[in-house]
């Protein structure tokens, strides 16, 4: 294993040696354009996204809300939003490994899944309603599998894009996807 100076050192040369800075990898700009398709496809406003130099991300966005939002129900587009990047990730039999380490905080999941429950105990336990949110994700993020690689192929650096950014990258690849 390579020790944090000898890393820093590669790191340096690598920048030098390249006309332009390396690209993120690709598991991490897949689970940033995870978080960003499916939130999109909820009708959630993008904010930004930003790619860090020690590999890892953000992705923000917002919901307008309202007086008459329906709690559980918003609960629940958060949970497959939040879980979106982890399950794309999943779907790379070579990031498996790596999902691990950026699948993102169960224990907030796990609060949300017990607010549901408290709000609509028909829904059922908060380990079945994990359950269901973690189906809903998966197949949400299946059904948007193209335009989440589309979009993951345009984070090819490292830094901030505006939520205007991705906006325009989720719709030029709407549009590419569609010919």
């Amino acid at each position: 294993m390579m020790n944090t100076y000898d890393w820093f050192i590669a790191r340096c040369k690598a920048v030098i040696n390249h006309s332009r800075p390396p690209e993120p990898p690709m598991r991490v700009r897949l689970h940033e354009a995870g978080h960003a398709v499916v939130g999109y496809r909820f009708g959630y406003t993008q904010q930004g996204i930003m790619l860090r130099e020690d590999d890892t991300g953000e992705t923000s966005q917002q919901h307008a809300t309202g007086m008459d939002d329906d709690m559980s129900g918003r609960l629940q587009v958060e949970m497959i939003i939040s879980m979106a990047g982890f399950a794309v990730t999943l779907e790379y039999p070579e990031y498996r490994t790596d999902a691990l380490r950026i699948g993102g905080d169960v224990q907030a999941e796990l609060v949300r899944a017990a607010i549901i429950h408290r709000i609509d105990p028909a829904m059922g336990s908060t380990g079945e309603i994990m359950d269901a949110m973690w189906t809903r994700t998966r197949l949400a993020t299946r059904n948007n599998k193209p335009l989440i690689q589309a979009v993951a192929a345009r984070l090819d650096h490292y830094g901030f894009w505006t939520g205007e950014d991705i906006r325009r990258i989720i719709d030029e690849c709407e549009k590419e996807l569609d010919q």
